[in-house]
């Protein structure tokens, strides 16, 4: 049944776009007020004021220090003015589910997660693959807005996304995404277009891209069975919220963990030319009347349902 309810009819419509539109800021007044420091004024660099519609880039990285996860820049940032030590502040989430519904998951069980990632590993990896770097159940958001419990593996060549049942406890299927391939990765927040109707996430993301810049086809777009898509999208699974312990503890439920490995290894290869942005991630999704009841009834889930399991 499971199977069945993971794909998901809804119509949908929008435009793809890209716009590299930049504006610099006005610094006219300072410069008057202190002509020393027009020099370094101007070479600050310029903001990008209207987003990617598809990947919701605005600024263009591929450091490893321009990396800051979202909850140590924000703390960073409020305790500035001050002299108390700097701690750990959240962004605005909406954490999905509650404390006695999470409990429903079977990912929330002890040693269940632990077991299945050491069962990929040992069946799905083999040593052309490359080095082991590390593993997380994280939340795929697909195409059509609809969220998918997916284990993922990466590797030095590749990231693998694998549909996992933790009921049967056994794997059902498993797509590769070789790292050579990307030349987008996005990092940030989870937005929908100005003109959507579907409630904000208020939760970050990782999406990776392969499109080379290009619009996703028509053909992709209104074709929800479609497995030509060329991105994939990440968020923390639930699981993340509800787990007791220290982020170290939940890192393999934490997209922000994984993002920052992932940007490391596309650093350490040479013949990568993945450029990385940090800025928000556009989610084209407009009514989305479907994928808000897939997503709040967590169809792409394995749970318990009263006396049913799936």
């Amino acid at each position: 049944m499971s199977d069945l309810l993971d794909d998901d009819l809804e119509f949908r419509g929008g435009t793809l776009q890209l716009s590299t539109e930049v504006v610099s800021p006005d610094t006219s007044g300072q410069n008057q007020n202190n002509p020393n420091q027009s020099e370094s004024i101007t070479n600050q660099p310029k903001a990008n004021v209207n987003p990617s519609v598809l990947s919701g880039a605005d600024s263009l990285s591929s450091s490893s220090s321009s990396f800051a996860d979202a909850r140590e820049s924000r703390a960073n940032g409020a305790t500035a003015e001050t002299s108390e030590p700097a701690q750990p502040v959240y962004p605005r989430y909406d954490i999905p589910f509650d404390k006695e519904n999470i409990k429903d998951f079977f990912t929330y069980r002890r040693g269940v997660v632990e077991n299945a990632i050491q069962e990929c590993i040992t069946g799905l990896l083999f040593p052309e693959d490359g080095e082991y770097l590390g593993s997380w159940l994280l939340t795929e958001i697909t195409l059509w807005d609809n969220e998918k419990e997916r284990i993922v593996l990466l590797t030095s060549r590749l990231v693998m996304t694998i549909k996992y049942d933790f009921i049967a406890m056994k794997q059902l299927e498993f797509k590769k995404t070789y790292l050579d391939d990307l030349d987008t990765i996005v990092i940030g927040e989870l937005v929908y277009p100005p003109s959507s109707l579907v409630p904000e996430r208020n939760l970050r993301g990782v999406r990776l891209m392969w499109n080379k810049g290009e619009p996703v086809p028509m053909k992709t777009v209104w074709n929800p069975f479609s497995q030509d898509v060329p991105f994939i999208t990440f968020a923390s699974h639930p699981v993340f919220w509800h787990k007791e312990g220290e982020l170290e503890d939940k890192a393999t439920y934490d997209m922000e963990v994984f993002a920052q490995k992932l940007q490391r290894a596309i650093e350490t290869m040479p013949s990568s030319a993945c450029c990385i942005h940090h800025s928000p991630i556009v989610i084209q999704s407009y009514v989305g009347l479907t994928s808000i009841l897939h997503n709040k009834a967590s169809m792409g889930f394995f749970k318990v349902r009263g006396k049913f399991s799936f």
